[in-house]
């Protein structure tokens, strides 16, 4: 039995007996007097505790569940009503301030001081078209495939204005460029009519040497079948006549002898010549030689590990090296090849080309087909905008149907100036759809692209001119 409370009255400890709740609260008639509050524990106020307790359990693990799927990278995608983790677009342009759209989307540039480059992040998988654009320029197009935790990159995004001033640098009675130097204060040309060379020169622009003259003055007879600046030394020509080559200097007026012999080939390298000499009379085959000459020190070298592997049946027609060995070769039968001095083996490129050239940094090797198609080798593993792997060839897709006439790199590496007739473009080197070319120059005869300063001279019916690329 309970004990008496001494506060209840009998009837009230009976209610108590109960389970009933009584809450004392004074009354106006005296302090003696007191009325009670019935107050009940309800067992649904327990159930409803306990379903409020699992319902903040099940929304603390969804909602952790979520953050953490966020915080690794995986978003739902409403298209595919799956979570599937994202990917990003890293875009680094040549000029800043530009406008992006990814799909009619805007994004903000954030290249500037701290970082070089736009990175835009939370992107589900899928195809994307990217579009950059400024004013004055013509505007960018790529398409790209996001793939999940990866960055597809536009790292080489070249702008070209709209407009590109000419500058008109003098007149001239050339019509092909032979050589500039590297700061084009100098330029060789030809007269194609009469065969005449001349040079150009800025510090006296009014006046033209005719150097096919000047070298016959110098050493009676010299006929001049190619010539070349020597790098260092803008008064010394490098000339091959019939009997060789020959070191001119239009200051002193002196001919020098560099080597003696038929030449099947020869190119300037920096401060070496590179070549390929012919020896043995009578008609071909003759052996051939590869050779460096150093024009600093006067010493000439043959190409053992070449040599050893070239054919006798085919003659070299046009030679170029790299600093790490390589040799990109074509011969008379227009078969282009690639000494691999790792290796020392040969590869044969293409069957039939027309010329062929090195990217600056070595890693490429591009080259036009007699068909007019451009293409790329990679010798080197590529990890840039595109991965390619040392041996693959990928075709510049060119928008346009003409034949292509020449190739040069520019100074990235990753630009290709493109040449048709009377008509100089530049493309880039992707394989991701569309390929960005854009009209550098028209109506012109010849051209030089000199990297130094990122311009293209040219001659047209007026004289030479000049523009310049990169702004």
């Amino acid at each position: 039995m309970s004990a008496k409370h001494p506060f209840l009255r009998g009837a009230d400890r009976e209610r108590r007996k109960e389970g009933v709740l009584f809450v004392r609260r004074p009354q106006r008639r005296g302090p003696a007097t007191q009325q009670f509050t019935k107050c009940t524990s309800s067992p649904m106020q327990h159930k409803t505790r306990i379903v409020l307790f699992y319902l903040f359990v099940a929304a603390f693990l969804i909602g952790g569940t979520g953050v953490l799927l966020y915080s690794y990278g995986w978003r739902f995608s409403t298209e595919t009503k799956t979570f599937q983790k994202i990917g990003a677009i890293y875009i680094k342009t040549n000029v800043r301030d530009t406008a992006i759209t990814i799909n009619g989307k805007p994004y903000k540039d954030a290249a500037g001081i701290l970082q070089s480059g736009t990175l835009i992040s939370n992107l589900l998988p899928k195809t994307y078209r990217v579009e950059i654009t400024k004013d004055g320029y013509h505007t960018y197009h790529k398409t790209l495939t996001v793939k999940p935790s990866q960055v597809e990159e536009l790292l080489n995004v070249q702008l070209i204005p709209k407009q590109i001033e000419r500058t008109f640098i003098a007149p001239t009675k050339g019509t092909r460029l032979v050589d500039t130097m590297q700061t084009a204060d100098k330029m060789i040309l030809q007269d194609t009519a009469t065969g005449i060379y001349y040079l150009y020169d800025k510090t006296n622009a009014s006046s033209t040497l005719n150097l096919s003259l000047a070298a016959a003055n110098a050493q009676r007879g010299l006929k001049i079948k190619k010539v070349s600046f020597v790098p260092f030394k803008p008064t010394q020509f490098v000339i091959e006549d019939a009997s060789g080559l020959k070191l001119f200097d239009s200051e002193k007026k002196t001919v020098e002898v560099l080597l003696k012999g038929s030449l099947a080939t020869w190119n300037m390298q920096d401060s070496t010549i590179v070549g390929v000499e012919l020896v043995g009379t009578g008609v071909r085959p003759r052996t051939q030689r590869a050779f460096t000459l150093n024009l600093i020190f006067k010493s000439k070298a043959l190409l053992g590990e070449l040599n050893a592997h070239i054919a006798t049946t085919t003659v070299i027609t046009a030679l170029s090296t790299t600093g790490s060995g390589s040799m990109a070769f074509s011969d008379t039968a227009y078969a282009l090849s690639l000494f691999d001095p790792k290796t020392k083996t040969i590869r044969r490129v293409s069957s039939n080309v027309t010329s062929f050239t090195f990217s600056p940094d070595g890693k490429k090797l591009a080259f036009v087909e007699a068909t007019g198609e451009a293409s790329v080798l990679f010798i080197e593993d590529f990890n840039g905008d595109i991965r390619k792997k040392a041996g693959e060839i990928i075709a510049i897709a060119l928008p346009q149907e003409k034949p292509v006439q020449t190739v040069h790199w520019h100074r990235d590496s990753y630009h290709l100036l493109i040449e048709w007739t009377g008509e100089l473009a530049i493309t880039e080197l992707d394989d991701r759809k569309p390929l960005n070319t854009f009209l550098l120059i028209s109506g012109f005869t010849d051209y030089r692209y000199v990297a130094e300063n990122d311009s293209v001279y040219f001659i047209d019916n007026k004289g030479i001119n000049t523009i310049r690329i990169e702004h």
